[in-house]
């Protein structure tokens, strides 16, 4: 009944596939099966290749030799080539094929004046009505920056019929060779079928490029899926909805900043230090300086120079590299904003904030709520204002007891692990005073922050780059927007004393020596420039990956990720028979 491979019992394939057509009048799918003849099909009646299929070695080899076959029959019996090294004139896209056509076609008529019409796109599915006439159903392959969030993926009907194809033998070559996945270009007449499907009818059929791979109807292993990002996005097209929210965020991000006077800049990714950030660096080596580098865990530094250098408003949006554990939130890689304005201060970051998250998602989503992605029945409202925590305040109100009025000076650890072990806060060595107030504001203020939540004023062990407190010596001034119980945002009324800031990244070097590798490291280039004088300057960070999460519904980072980090799969060698 249907076109297949031979079984894996035949040590070859046939060049040519058997084939035979159903006396049913109904259509019948066509594709390869794998492993066995009589597999079980899917609801198209299409035999299934499965993701087991997709591991064995023995079965990919004879899918691709078999393919190679294809592809030669192809270019002999038509004199076309694939691979061809020239630009394709497409007349349309698929969607706008649609745009044009559809309101200009009754159910089954054809605009035989536009009999040059030509698409491309990638196989969706084949099925065959007879030797004279067979159905392709194609979606598009490019990336149309005006698709709408929840659009679907432009696809179209190619209805093949002899009639219309110009060159009677190549229709059967057509016939036989194409399969799913391959990526063809139709050149035809517009139409409709009789059950109104918007079509195209093809004069000429050109295979571009062959799908060298079988193409499974389901991928669901999300660990094949993130090792092979290129078959996942053929194989669940739903799952680009993301990337085009991530791509609609970021294109508004980068506008705000721009209408507000910000220049975007790029600064070093590799660096003979690392800070801006508590956190562990990755470490190479040049080998042309004979110099070890640290990949940027933030371009802080570096964009605080430039405002000290006369450019007062600056942000990059660029990639962060921390050695770090892998998690639902955490990625060694990931995507920030990062942007400073002169003369500004956290109390205005912290209504910019607000103006910008709330227009960013209404832009993105048309909307101001969205559901938490852990819980739908929860929804975010991202309308301003939101609401505010004191840092030490809150925790004093829920532990029921004062902080040590010195957080800076270690003589305070002992009492802090007290107050931790009354209230079940579990707090890993190294214990420092940052790693401990860290891990109070993990377990006690942050499950506070379902709803957008400032963290303002944090103690000044936890913050080495932030300004003094106005009113307190013990808190700076300082805020981390929490949504969901994650951080978004982290922003600070910038130090700007170069003397305070030595003595900062020298108390920071001592909790290095405890064992903290997340504690910064005295940047004396950094100290040199502040000399020259820094303007009273804001700094705000935005978690790119994080927001796009939440925009997008999802509960992992790698599914905002386009290529996350994996761990290579462990390839066990064949056991040999050798004595």
């Amino acid at each position: 009944m249907y076109r297949t491979f031979s079984t894996l019992v035949n040590r070859s394939l046939s060049r040519s596939l058997n084939t035979s057509r159903s006396s049913s009048s109904s259509f019948i799918s066509r594709s390869f099966s794998s492993k066995v003849v009589n597999k079980n099909k899917n609801n198209n009646g299409e035999q299934e290749v499965s993701e087991e299929d997709m591991e064995s070695e023995t079965y990919l080899k004879q899918y691709f030799q078999s393919r190679e076959d294809m592809v030669r029959e192809y270019s002999e019996k038509t004199g076309k080539q694939i691979y061809e090294a020239q630009a394709r004139q497409l007349s349309h896209t698929l969607k706008n094929f649609r745009k044009e056509f559809q309101g200009q076609l009754e159910n089954g008529g054809k605009l035989m004046d536009r009999d040059n019409v030509v698409v491309a796109g990638r196989i969706k599915s084949i099925r065959i009505s007879s030797d004279k006439l067979f159905f392709i159903d194609i979606r598009a392959t490019n990336a149309d920056p005006e698709t709408q969030i929840d659009e679907p993926q432009s696809s179209l009907q190619v209805m093949a019929n002899l009639k219309y194809y110009q060159n009677a033998p190549e229709f059967s070559v057509m016939q036989n060779v194409l399969r799913k996945g391959d990526v063809i270009e139709i050149r035809g007449i517009p139409a409709k079928s009789n059950l109104g499907e918007l079509s195209i009818i093809p004069k000429e059929i050109s295979l571009l490029t062959p799908c060298m791979r079988p193409i499974p109807f389901k991928l669901r292993d999300k660990e094949n899926r993130y090792r092979n990002r290129a078959l996942d996005f053929i194989v669940n097209p739903q799952i680009q909805r993301a990337f085009l929210i991530r791509s609609k965020m970021i294109n508004f991000l980068r506008s705000y900043l721009v209408e507000r006077g910000f220049l975007e800049v790029d600064t070093p990714i590799l660096s003979t230090n690392v800070g801006g950030a508590n956190a562990k660096p990755f470490k190479t080596h040049s080998n042309s300086l004979d110099l070890d580098l640290f990949l940027r865990i933030s371009p802080e530094l570096f964009l605080k120079q430039l405002v000290i250098s006369g450019f007062d408003r600056v942000f990059e949006i660029g990639k962060q590299f921390r050695n770090e554990g892998i998690d639902l939130t955490h990625n060694p890689e990931f995507t920030t904003c990062e942007f400073y304005q002169a003369y500004s201060d956290y109390n205005e970051l912290i209504a910019m904030t607000e103006d910008l998250l709330s227009k960013m998602v209404y832009h993105t989503l048309g909307t101001y709520e969205v559901p938490l992605p852990s819980n739908p029945d929860v929804m975010i409202s991202f309308k301003a204002p939101f609401q505010k925590i004191n840092f030490i305040d809150k925790i004093e109100e829920l532990v029921g007891r004062k902080l040590p009025k010195d957080l800076v000076s270690y003589d305070c650890i002992p009492e802090l692990l007290e107050i931790c072990k009354e209230n079940g806060i579990n707090c890993k060595k190294p214990h420092t005073p940052t790693r401990i107030l860290d891990e109070m504001a993990s377990t006690l203020l942050e499950p506070l922050c379902t709803q957008p939540t400032f963290i303002i004023d944090h103690p000044l062990a936890m913050s080495p780059l932030a300004k003094l407190h106005r009113t307190s010596d013990q808190k700076t001034e300082r805020f981390e927007l929490f949504v969901g119980g994650k951080e978004l945002v982290n922003a600070y009324s910038e130090l700007n004393n170069p003397v305070e800031q030595r003595d900062r990244f020298y108390a920071q070097s001592k909790d290095r020596t405890t064992g903290d590798e997340e504690a910064q490291i005295l940047d004396e280039t950094y100290c040199n420039a502040l000399e020259y004088g820094l303007p009273p300057t804001g700094g705000w960070g935005l978690g790119i990956d994080r927001l796009c999460m939440l925009f997008s519904n999802t509960t992992t980072i790698k599914d905002v990720i386009l290529f996350p980090t994996m761990k290579p799969e462990v390839v066990i060698p064949p056991s040999s028979d050798k004595k």
